[in-house]
């Protein structure tokens, strides 16, 4: 008799459309509420699910067993928030985040996936630092440091991504290519060192020793923001191999190839995520002086910014341009046009600090430092907006009269040079404007000290 009442329970238990109580109840997929018993959530009015699956391995669908019938591939537990995702269920107040998974400052929808740990087959060892290019170096969080090897050893090449966990959804890859770093006299090291171009990415499962489902991609050389690599939804992912198939040479270390980092994302919102552990801006010499005495080649247009979207303080110097100098302090590329900052005084009048096309100026691009942003901050109202940093500059034609954030790319003489989008009755659009440094606040760099 017991004998069949087991039977008969188990029967029921894999009848589709069931779903058995758990702990009273059944579990809410969209909202995560616990122990509802009718036909809807209680908390959110979501439907109560079917008890059929689909199999994340080879999309075999009204799969009710705890494993897949077509491939054997085992059933995925099921999410409060969400199916396969591995994310913690909410409780009845507020979410719960899961541990795994990293907010990425400016992202509402995507997260970062923690790693367990990053292992390559090869690396330049340092004598002084036998670790200074390792793998591990590509997922520090510090785009200063890179993982490095010898281009004669890429057909073996490769660095593979671990996850703590072997069930993770992998929907993205990010790539900071190349090595990101200046040395400490100033030195831009992207274009010195080679550049990874052509990579396959591969994927290993739950449950599987192979590396499977190769993806092929071009990266670009450029090192404006992270390459974003959309690879399609890969469920219950154990670990992510990439493999370097041709580079872009160095013009000083042709074959030294460098990764600065690599980020596995998860289309998810932020608000299941833990908070960022660390956000390292990038490296920042201030060793390097500024260029003085630069003559130009045309008359002296100007933006606030470095592009065409930021406000126009002016055009200087229409008809006397060939008689006239300027200092040059950093450039940045920007759609594959250079602009550089320059500071000079327009005859008599105010000073300004601003940004022009590297084709006006004669310069030497290689002796100019590149701009990176110090951190991010919130801007508090105010009427003192100056175009460098104080009252001998001129003054900004608008005023910040509601709160706004931005970026922190400089600081001298008690002011600070910010960058934030904004609507104003004159100009809606980015802004770069010198404020008093009491105007700033809540500085962003995962740093707690809130120092600069």
């Amino acid at each position: 008799m017991m004998k069949k009442l087991f039977v008969l329970i188990l029967a029921l238990m894999l009848l589709p459309g069931l779903v058995i109580a758990e702990n009273g109840g059944w579990t809410c997929l969209s909202c995560g509420q616990r122990g509802n018993t009718g036909n809807y959530c209680f908390n959110c009015a979501a439907p109560r699910p079917d008890g059929t699956w689909t199999c994340p391995k080879c999309g075999q669908t009204g799969n009710t067993g705890n494993y897949c019938p077509n491939c054997a591939a085992p059933r995925p537990e099921t999410s409060a928030i969400g199916t396969d995702t591995g994310m913690s269920a909410p409780a009845d107040i507020g979410i719960k985040v899961d541990p795994e998974l990293e907010q990425i400052p400016g992202e509402s929808d995507k997260v970062k996936i923690r790693l367990m740990d990053a292992q390559a087959n090869t690396f330049i060892a340092n004598k002084k630092n036998p670790d200074l290019w390792s793998p591990l170096k590509a997922v520090d969080g510090d785009e200063s440091t890179c993982w490095q090897f010898s281009a004669k050893k890429m057909k073996k090449a490769w660095i593979t991504l671990l996850l703590s966990k072997d069930d993770v959804t992998v929907d993205e890859i990010w790539i900071k290519n190349g090595f990101w770093a200046y040395n400490d006299k100033g030195k831009d090291q992207y274009p010195l060192n080679a550049r990874l171009k052509k990579i396959r990415v591969e994927f290993i499962y739950t449950n599987t020793n192979i590396f499977e489902d190769g993806l092929e991609f071009t990266l670009p050389d450029s090192r404006e923001d992270w390459v974003r690599l959309d690879i399609g939804q890969h469920l219950y992912v154990a670990g992510v191999r990439i493999t370097p198939l041709s580079i872009y040479k160095g013009s000083a270390f042709p074959n030294d190839v460098c990764m600065s980092e690599v980020m596995l994302v998860q289309n998810a919102p932020a608000e299941i995520a833990m908070p960022p552990e660390e956000i390292k801006g990038a490296t920042v010499y201030e060793s390097r002086a500024d260029i003085t005495g630069v003559g130009l080649k045309m008359r002296l247009a100007t933006r606030s910014g470095p592009g065409n979207e930021y406000e126009e303080p002016g055009t200087f110097f229409i008809d006397t341009w060939q008689d006239q100098t300027v200092r040059v302090l950093k450039k940045k590329n920007v759609r594959d046009v250079w602009w550089v900052q320059v500071d000079f005084r327009n005859g008599t009048k105010s000073r300004y600090r601003v940004w022009t096309g590297e084709k006006r100026v004669d310069v030497d691009l290689n002796r100019v430092k590149e701009e990176m942003p110090i951190c991010a901050c919130d801007i508090r109202p105010t009427s003192d907006t100056y175009f460098g940093p104080g009252g001998d500059y001129a003054k900004a034609g608008f005023s910040i009269n509601r709160s706004a954030v931005g970026n922190i790319f400089g600081r001298e003489n008690g002011y600070v040079d910010v960058e934030f989008w904004y609507e104003d009755d004159g100009f809606n659009g980015n802004h770069r404007v010198w404020v008093p440094e009491s105007a700033v606040y809540n500085l962003y760099y995962g740093d707690e000290s809130g120092e600069y």
